[in-house]
């Protein structure tokens, strides 16, 4: 045997060996996992079904080798921190998180305890983790990156609806995040040579009024940006923006499935998925401190093409096809 043939075969089995003792580690280790969110969403079922194949690839079967303590808070902000108090009293070995809320009551709950987030945000501008590449505390995990999927989504909107001239935004104006978030779509937008037609509201009556009196010109797109008050009457503004012929851009799949025409954001299983790895990392005894927070591999584009005949806006077929997911 050549010094390369062997070479070879020692590399091949070594990579077995390595594999197998992975999957020996954990079929014969359980895995006790917190799942706190805010509301179990579409969003929600996409990062769980990401961590559970994620984590199955790992070598753990849920109800074999991997329990899930799931605690959903149902909407109700104020029952966040009780939730996280009762996953760390489960000994969970992690807790994955989606949002901001759920992700500052499970920090709040303990410093010790690793967090893993799934957050379509910048966790350092939120404060959740020092750095990107050292997190520096207990918490890790996988961002969307609001900046970058806004510019890509601005994009996006382009090639479909090429005839975009402005865009109208409306944002919380006693929201500091909603207006952070309007400053990084106005800057995307003019970017691309929009207009930026801003609405900043107080109220979800003035939202209503405000929508209802909007004059809409050709070439009129209404642009999402992540704001609670404006998320919570979405059905209201699919609604006027059927009636006005309103195009409609939103960050999430779960927008497009209720009414609006496009949307582009973070793919929720592929965050699970990545997340499943860090948990994965965290089981074998590694800190989320010293974990780089990870950003979201894969966007998603869901074209509502009911809700584009409804408007009477052309999309091609041509880039139809394109979309991960087309409603028809």
């Amino acid at each position: 045997m050549t010094a390369v043939k062997f070479a070879l075969l020692l590399s091949a089995m070594l990579f077995f060996s390595l594999t197998a003792d992975r999957a020996s580690r954990a079929a014969n280790s359980n895995l006790l996992v917190g799942v706190l969110v805010p509301e179990y969403l579409r969003s929600e079922s996409q990062v769980i079904k990401g961590l559970k194949q994620g984590l199955e690839e790992a070598g753990y079967k849920e109800k074999k080798n991997l329990f899930i303590e799931m605690r959903n808070a149902k909407g109700n902000r104020g029952a966040l921190d009780p939730l996280a108090r009762e996953l760390l009293s489960r000994k969970v070995a992690a807790i994955l998180t989606t949002g901001t809320r759920a992700t500052r009551a499970a920090l709040s709950a303990s410093a010790n305890i690793p967090v893993v987030f799934c957050h379509p945000a910048d966790p350092v501008a939120l404060g959740l983790v020092k750095t990107m590449e050292r997190p520096g505390g207990n918490a890790t995990g996988v961002a969307g990156l609001a900046l970058q999927a806004t510019h890509k989504r601005v994009e996006v909107l382009r090639t479909i609806v090429p005839g975009t001239r402005r865009v109208l935004i409306f944002y919380d104006a006693n929201n500091p995040n909603s207006q952070e978030n309007f400053r990084i779509a106005q800057t995307a937008a003019s970017k691309q040579g929009l207009q930026v037609s801003p609405h900043p509201v107080k109220s979800t009556d003035e939202l209503k009024v405000s929508m209802s009196a909007l004059q809409v010109n050709d070439g009129d797109v209404l642009f999402q940006v992540s704001d609670d008050l404006v998320d919570g009457q979405a059905a209201f503004i699919f609604e006027e923006a059927r009636k006005k012929k309103l195009p409609t851009i939103f960050n999430d799949e779960m927008w497009a499935i209720n009414g609006a025409m496009l949307a582009y954001g973070p793919s929720y299983f592929e965050m699970g998925h990545q997340a499943a790895g860090l948990v994965t990392k965290i089981s074998r005894g590694e800190k989320p401190a010293a974990l780089p927070v990870e950003q979201v591999r894969k966007f998603d584009l869901v074209i509502n093409y009911r809700a584009a005949r409804v408007i009477g806006q052309d999309i091609p077929r041509a880039l139809v096809k394109k979309a991960d997911r087309v409603i028809w």
